[in-house]
């Protein structure tokens, strides 16, 4: 078996037992990203991407943080910057302490993690254009200030703008590191998103993935959710996927060129414990 495709087991049986206490404590969630993109395109995984990217209802979020200690299994383990002050993302990740893998943007087999996927919250956005204009600044605003303190995993293979390179140039010749409290520009993130609640707007959505304001969409997309076929498992999506995903990526079905087949890990460092 290719490293991938072991990772691509490892993932779905993580989110085999997440989606069980979904169902057990009735709480929503919906495909995001690429895991959308690859029900819809390959009927489960995009070939070359090795995780799984879901969003839940911010209030069902809250509720799973508290109760997934308890539910899941040993070898599987909830992280996220509350109860890690540690961890470098906003992001929450069920990760597979069995399964080591190295992440691709730090390179170096010394810092590994482990196979994992990711849960986002779901939240609303101000009404306003203005309001909501302004309330994407603040947000990406600490997102950044976040992420200068963690300035050695940065993706630097990616492609940017001159402002980003600009910003990474600075990044370079600052010790941001040393100013910036990255536990405060979490729990600053946190009450942004949180103050906004999804029954009172028309646009929601995770800002904090990767493509930020492209994955806030109207909520009516969303819908009540609709079970797509992911490998050999259903997965809940988005009612009006096609709408998404174009939005969210342009002509969806044309499989980017080779070089832009990006994954997140270092898969020749995959470790799997007790195999």
């Amino acid at each position: 078996m290719e490293p991938i495709e072991k990772l691509h087991e490892v993932d779905l049986a993580i989110v085999k037992k997440v989606i069980a206490i979904f169902e057990k404590y009735e709480l929503s969630y919906f495909m995001l990203g690429g895991t959308m993109l690859g029900a819809i395109r390959h009927s489960g995984f995009i070939p070359w991407d090795d995780d799984i990217d879901l969003g839940m209802p911010r209030e069902d979020y809250e509720r799973f943080l508290k109760i997934a200690e308890q539910e899941l299994p040993e070898h599987l383990q909830i992280v996220h910057y509350k109860n890690t002050p540690s961890y470098q993302y906003y992001i929450t990740r069920v990760q597979d302490t069995n399964v080591k893998v190295v992440e691709e943007r730090i390179g170096n087999e010394s810092k590994f993690t482990f196979a994992s996927i990711d849960i986002f919250p779901i939240d609303g956005t101000p009404n306003n254009s203005l309001l909501r204009k302004i309330y994407y600044f603040r947000v990406l605003m600490h997102r950044v200030f976040m992420s200068l303190h963690y300035k050695d995993s940065i993706d630097r293979h990616r492609k940017r703008g001159l402002v980003e390179r600009i910003f990474l140039w600075g990044m370079e010749k600052i010790p941001f590191e040393k100013i910036i409290d990255p536990y405060k520009e979490k729990e600053k993130i946190d009450r942004l998103l949180s103050r906004q609640k999804i029954e009172d707007s028309k646009y929601i959505g995770n800002i904090m993935g990767a493509y930020r304001t492209r994955e806030i969409v109207p909520k009516e997309w969303y819908g009540q959710g609709t079970k797509y076929t992911f490998e050999d498992i259903e997965l809940i999506g988005f009612d009006r996927y096609h709408e998404y995903l174009t939005f969210t990526y342009g002509d969806y079905m044309k499989l980017p060129p080779v070089e832009s087949r990006k994954t997140h890990y270092i898969l020749e460092g995959l470790e799997v414990k007790n195999e």
